[in-house]
């Protein structure tokens, strides 16, 4: 009796011990997945304000009157690529050209070489090679542009090199999950295995499945809960720390991404737990008596 006792003893602390190191690792393992959530949507800012900032710019020919160039703003002001446009006259342009030159080079010449011009900003979603060239052909066709300029190169470069980013963070965010499924799915087999008898004999009495998996997926959904609360302070914490440290980064670390993303952690938390202990139990009551002391 006492022995029986002992090792049903020994076996709850077994059990304890493997669901904390599930907890633990379902809460370390979503925090890294959040620290890569938070990285892909800095980078994602940062990107978007670049091409929003990005200018491509529209010569005019030289016996365009002011209203035709309003009237063009105008025109264009509602095309859903269009963020903003602004008229740059050939004096505002001379005065900004002589400041990145160094030197008046109007005098020098004896008279303004430079053409009105507009600057168009555009919408972070249309600054890519394909939408550029079409906006290009667009704007062709308007009988007072001369000339267009923007830095194509510029394009691509970010275009590529976002694309490669996202995917390495996909493929990162991918690899941590699936390392925690494993990792996740064998400390609750470890845990459901300390009670296998337990599975069994409620079989045996005519128990349903659906009966017997009811409590253990309610064990894996508090698991996965405070796993994914476990990580959610984590990420909370680390967001305190950066914004504290660089308080610039507040403008985009943000509570409200912060919020978002512990939802996020505690739903899949919740998601891989119970799909874990789904899967042992099934595993356990499909194995024969006999099979369970093996």
């Amino acid at each position: 009796m006492a022995k029986a006792q002992g090792e049903e003893a020994f076996n709850k602390r077994r059990v304890r011990f493997s669901y904390a190191g599930v907890v633990l690792s379902i809460g370390l393992v979503l925090f890294l997945t959040g620290i890569m959530a938070t990285l892909a949507y800095q980078s994602q800012v940062l990107t978007d304000d670049l091409k929003e900032n990005f200018t491509f710019t529209l010569f005019l020919k030289p016996e365009t009157s002011q209203a035709q160039a309003d009237a063009f703003i105008k025109e264009w002001s509602d095309e859903a690529e269009i963020r903003s446009l602004r008229f740059v006259g050939k004096d505002e342009a001379a005065v900004q050209f002589q400041k990145d030159l160094g030197e008046d080079f109007v005098d020098f010449l004896g008279f303004n070489p430079l053409s009105d011009a507009i600057d168009v900003k555009l919408k972070a979603d249309f600054v890519s090679p394909d939408q550029l060239t079409k906006l290009q052909e667009r704007f062709a066709k308007s009988s007072i542009i001369e000339n267009m300029a923007y830095d194509r190169d510029l394009v691509s470069v970010i275009h590529q090199n976002v694309g490669k980013i996202n995917t390495a963070m996909l493929a990162a965010v991918a690899v941590l999950l699936l390392v925690s499924l494993m990792l996740i799915n064998n400390a609750l087999r470890l845990a459901i295995y300390a009670r296998r008898f337990t599975l069994k004999t409620m079989q045996l009495v005519g128990a349903t499945k659906a009966f017997i998996h009811k409590p253990f997926l309610k064990e894996g959904l508090i698991l996965g809960a405070l796993g994914g609360l476990v990580a959610a302070v984590l990420l909370a914490t680390t967001y305190a720390v950066l914004t504290n440290e660089w308080p610039r980064l507040g403008v985009s670390l943000t509570w409200s991404l912060w919020a978002a993303l512990a939802a996020g952690q505690i739903l899949v938390g919740i998601a891989l737990t119970t799909a874990s202990t789904a899967l042992a139990v099934h595993r356990y009551l499909a194995l024969k008596t006999h099979q369970l002391y093996e």
